[in-house]
């Protein structure tokens, strides 16, 4: 099924959620005012409102070194065997897989969807319609998973695990879709006092979701 990778509306789409998907993960939303969002899938914890939002750590059983099977040029799927944790049905889709090791290296395929597949078990990740396989992958293949940026978002956590992706237009329930705002005037949560013009960071400070000035004669530099 084909996604539109932008989309225009009015006013208070921005604000619309729910439990089914209507857009492919990272769709963007541009509102009259030039105001982009993109759509995102909560985690396992609603998303409060006005609060930064994050992709989740990468899976260290799943993200590079998974034992690949062998699959030839225009094959439609890719199958690989996880290295402990369990993947749930379509966990991946819209994210990626690549291979990262040995024979045929540096490829990226977008992922369709998948079926759910037990932690040590093999699964198909079957790619993104006209994503065939280019470079035959072959036994000694090596390769990892990448779930979409805006899946299974979670609120900006105090210490960095990955990139901060947005800050949700309204709340977004536990395990349902949402727009996180990406670009223009947002309403932020402020901890302490910031200074107009001066840079903020969205991690390593007290409270989760939460911006504060940016320290930078220390650890808070990077962040």
């Amino acid at each position: 099924m084909a996604f539109s990778t932008r989309i225009y509306a009015d006013y208070g789409m921005e604000k619309k959620t729910g439990t089914d998907k209507y857009h492919s993960l990272g769709t963007i939303l541009e509102l009259p005012d030039g105001r982009e969002f993109k759509y995102a899938k909560a985690g396992a914890v609603a998303l409060g409102l006005g609060l930064t939002v994050a992709t989740p750590a990468p899976i260290a059983h799943h993200d590079m070194d998974l034992v690949t099977a062998a699959a030839a040029v225009g094959s439609t799927s890719i199958s690989v065997t996880l290295e402990g944790t369990l993947a749930t049905e379509d966990q991946y889709a819209d994210g990626y897989i690549y291979t990262n090791d040995l024979a045929s290296e540096g490829q990226v395929y977008r992922i369709a969807g998948h079926d759910a597949i037990d932690s040590a078990g093999t699964g198909a990740m079957n790619l993104a319609e006209n994503d065939k396989v280019a470079v035959a992958t072959t036994s000694d293949t090596l390769s990892g998973l990448i779930a979409n940026p805006y899946s299974a978002v979670v609120v900006t956590p105090t210490t960095v695990l990955n990139r901060t992706c947005g800050v949700p237009a309204t709340e977004i329930a536990a395990l349902a879709y949402g727009w996180v705002q990406t670009k223009g005037l947002a309403s932020v949560q402020v901890l302490g006092t910031v200074v107009v013009g001066q840079p903020v960071r969205v991690a390593g400070v007290t409270t989760a979701g939460a911006i504060a000035s940016l320290n930078r004669d220390g650890s808070d530099e990077n962040e």
